[in-house]
């Protein structure tokens, strides 16, 4: 017999990655997973980078520095922070806490800004997961804001956001802290420095916190057909006189930009003293190990390779989403055409629902289309897990080869 938590827990559907995979020789009648968002094309890099340069310490047997990031790494993280998030002013290790990816750091977010009941504003569509890493062991709450006709990156989407803020209030529900996606995830976009402001202000104005989950900020590429915004931290902006430093918190972590998701590492940077201690407190059960930390410092020690990896991972995605796009012009599928952020496209395919089958019902249309896409080997993550506000909204992730995604595509 399970207690009530267990047993609600029990229902909690984690599915396990897809094991029959793809493989245009190997396994050609395989699933195409367009789901799990990841930079393989870069894994080879990646890999050969660490079997040439690693050395397993005797250390690394150990319990070391403790569980929360070993001072080696954290020195390495705030100088590559310093050093790509522009910061107005300096990251040093003390604001870094590690843990064993930022799924993790997601659930401390909740839990250090939120009592239970409390909630955590969101705008939507919005990754996920994040229902499940911000809720299931948290009893926190999310309020998704829907910006209607305004574009959700512009100075504009501030009065909805505010309006959330009102609206929650007359139900009842308290809103402790307001989670942005930059770059965001599922759309590929970057939100730009005014906005940002603007969210920054109304959080003062709130008194709540501002989490900033930047995993993607290094995988923003060139465009030379449309105007992209570039990347911009929450870091990057004095706050001086704009908000309490000590409301606004970042998330980083290995898993994107590096396509290193199973080193299982992550890190929240933080200016409140008091905020980093209780991570420091609860993350100790969510260690990351001595040797993904070793191997990260290694990583992040080398300026001149980081500097080659990044550049050829941005090129990679470029071309990626580029090719992708081609593809599904050619077969006339509609997609969102401003990304230049991310391993993804947001989808459109509200034209191919079979509403005709469910009585009308969207949303049963899509669901129905996912299960047929299934059928026929293609897995992706659905806009209804993303909070889309219509239906046939569906999130494929470009970045593996090509071979992989034409058959995707074709399928």
């Amino acid at each position: 017999m399970l207690s009530s938590r267990g047993a609600k827990w029990a229902t909690v559907d984690y599915a396990h990655g897809v094991k029959d995979t793809y493989d245009p020789e190997s396994k050609p009648n395989g699933t195409v997973d367009f789901g799990n968002a990841e930079n393989v094309l870069m894994h080879d890099a990646l890999t050969e980078f660490i079997n040439s340069h690693s050395h397993f310490d005797k250390q690394c047997c150990s319990y070391g520095e403790g569980y929360t990031g070993t001072f080696r790494l954290r020195s390495a993280m705030a100088r590559h922070l310093n050093e790509y998030f522009h910061p107005a002013s300096e990251i040093d290790a003390e604001q870094i806490t590690f843990a064993a990816g930022v799924t993790d750091l997601n659930e401390v977010s909740a839990l250090l800004t939120c009592d239970e009941g409390d909630a955590i504003m969101l705008g939507r569509p919005v990754y996920g997961a994040f229902f499940r890493d911000l809720t299931t062991r948290t009893g926190v709450k999310l309020e998704y804001i829907s910006v209607g006709d305004t574009d959700q990156f512009g100075p504009e989407c501030v009065p909805a956001f505010e309006a959330g803020f009102d609206a929650a209030r007359e139900r009842g529900i308290n809103i402790k802290a307001l989670m942005i996606c930059n770059p965001h995830n599922p759309l590929g976009r970057c939100y730009p420095r005014d906005t940002l402001i603007g969210l920054m202000r109304l959080c003062a104005a709130r008194k709540v916190h501002l989490i900033s989950d930047e995993i993607y900020a290094l995988s923003v590429y060139p465009r030379d057909d449309r105007d992209c915004e570039q990347f911009t931290s929450v870091r990057a902006i004095d706050l001086d006189g704009l908000i309490d430093p000590g409301l606004v918190h970042v998330l980083y972590g290995m898993s994107k930009d590096y396509g290193a998701g199973g080193l299982r590492l992550g890190c929240i940077i933080s200016q409140n003293k008091r905020f980093s201690d209780a991570a420091r407190a609860i993350c100790r059960f969510s260690s990351p190990s001595q040797l993904s930390m070793a191997l990260s410092a290694s990583l992040l020690e080398d300026r001149e390779f980081i500097e080659r990896f990044l550049d050829q991972a941005q090129m990679v995605l470029r071309d990626g989403r580029l090719f992708a796009e081609w593809l599904l012009d050619e077969n006339k599928i509609p997609y969102s055409r401003h990304g230049n952020a991310g391993l993804f496209i947001w989808l459109d395919l509200e034209p191919f629902l079979p509403v005709s089958e469910t009585d009308g019902d969207g949303w049963a249309a899509a669901r129905l289309l996912n299960e047929r896409l299934r059928e026929e080997g293609v897995v992706m993550s659905t806009g209804e897990a993303y909070r889309a506000e219509t239906p046939g909204r569906f999130r494929l992730v470009f970045s593996m080869s090509e071979a992989v995604v034409r058959e995707g595509v074709k399928r």
